[in-house]
Parts: C-alpha cells; sequence; structure tokens
C-alpha cells in the first residue's frame, strides 16, 4: 500500500523536488538528497549557526549530514530509511533552514558543495556488483547504485554499455550549475573543450591517459515529468 500524500515518508517525484526547489534558492538536488553551502564572516558565526542547525533537527526528528569547515557549513539532507530519498521530511527542514539563514549573515556559496561517485562500464552490472558491496560494504539503493550507508563515501554505479570504454573506471563529479563554468575553464587548457553533447546535464573530459571525469550538475536535459 502506498503512503499518503501527505506522509513526511512519503519519496517525492521529480517534479515535486522541482517545484520545492524553487522556495529553496540556496539548496540544489544531489543524487537523492538536497544540498546546500552556507559561508559566515568568521568561523564563530559559522559555529553558531550549527547550533541552529542542531535544533531544527531536533524539532524535525530528522538530522542532516554537517560538515563544518571554518568559515562555511556544508548541508546535505536525505532518508536514509527510505532508501537515500528525498521526501517531504527533507523539503520542510530545508525550509526551516532557509528562514533561519535568511536571518543570519550567511551567504549561500552552492558552487563550492560538490560530490565525487564512482562510474564504471559494464556489459553486465549484476556481475560486478557484489564484489563491490563486498570490498567496500555497501548496499544496493533503489535506483541501482551501490552506496555507503553511512552517507560518507562515493556511490559507486554502473554505465550499462555494449561497447565498455578501455578505461571502465571514471570520476563523476557533481556541481551545482552556477560553477560549470568556472570548473570548466580550469581544465580547458588541460583537456580542451571536452565532449558537450549532454550539456547542461554533464560534460566529459579526458587525461592525457584516456581516464574520463563527468562534470554534472543539477541540470536535466529534459524537465522532469508532471506525475
Amino acid at each position: 500500500m502506498g503512503l499518503e500524500k501527505d506522509s513526511p515518508l512519503r519519496v517525492l517525484t521529480a517534479y515535486e523536488v522541482a517545484r520545492a526547489l524553487k522556495e529553496l534558492p540556496s539548496w540544489r538536488e544531489r543524487q537523492g538528497a538536497l544540498v546546500c553551502a552556507w559561508k559566515f564572516p568568521d568561523s564563530r558565526e559559522a559555529i553558531d549557526f550549527l547550533a541552529i542547525v542542531a535544533e531544527a533537527a531536533e524539532r524535525q526528528g530528522h538530522h542532516p549530514d554537517v560538515d563544518w569547515r571554518w568559515n562555511t557549513i556544508f548541508l546535505s539532507t536525505t532518508s536514509h530509511d527510505v532508501g537515500g530519498e528525498i521526501t517531504l521530511r527533507d523539503v520542510a527542514l530545508a525550509t526551516l533552514l532557509e528562514f533561519a539563514a535568511s536571518d543570519s549573515p550567511a551567504v549561500a556559496v552552492p558552487e563550492r558543495h560538490q560530490d565525487v561517485s564512482l562510474g564504471i562500464d559494464t556489459e553486465d552490472p549484476e556481475r560486478l556488483e557484489d564484489f563491490w558491496i563486498e570490498v567496500m560494504g555497501y548496499r544496493k539503493g533503489r535506483d541501482g547504485d551501490l552506496v555507503d550507508p553511512h552517507g560518507r563515501n562515493p556511490r559507486i554505479w554502473f554505465q550499462e554499455t555494449a561497447t565498455p570504454n578501455p578505461n571502465r573506471i571514471h570520476l563523476d563529479k557533481h556541481i551545482s550549475h552556477s560553477g560549470l563554468e568556472h570548473a570548466r575553464a580550469a581544465l580547458e587548457p588541460r583537456a580542451g573543450l571536452g565532449d558537450r553533447t549532454h550539456e547542461p546535464s554533464w560534460t566529459i573530459y579526458s587525461d592525457a591517459d584516456g581516464n574520463r571525469v563527468c562534470l554534472c550538475t543539477e541540470q536535466r536535459q529534459d524537465p522532469p515529468a508532471l506525475d
């Protein structure tokens, strides 16, 4: 039986997430989570905001992953108990923290929030899954990716293809679309223009030996379905 529409545990559709983000300018969607980064005038202001985050999390009964780096707070909220997906709980927490940040000296810097996942080209993902689950202590997520149950280490995903690249393992660097131009400018002197076929969703670059990295953004090539 499906969950009620207002259930805090209901996984949101892509359209619902996109609609919620219109009211959350500091936040981005990232691999089944809502993420943001706020910069403060100094570390003391950042620590003070951490206390606000803790209080909000206790009130909501839902706790984000937090990374404090001097004057910057990086946040990620997802619902691990439904397989690492965005639910109404995540939107409610992000909304509360968005209001709190607006009453503080916080400056949103979403371009500084980046994540890395590991992609593996293969003709048969199932043939490889058990090995990587065992060696990393991961589990299989609802979307088929292998994920760290503690949410600390990169995802592993399998790119199923009949023509695997000779260098089968590649990195996906997940960044905010607002930081894409800066990232491309840094890479182009070393790797040229890259493969921009799939922009704005992702751009592919290769090093001198053909090892690839994809710069992935929250932008989709097609808008989410109204489902």
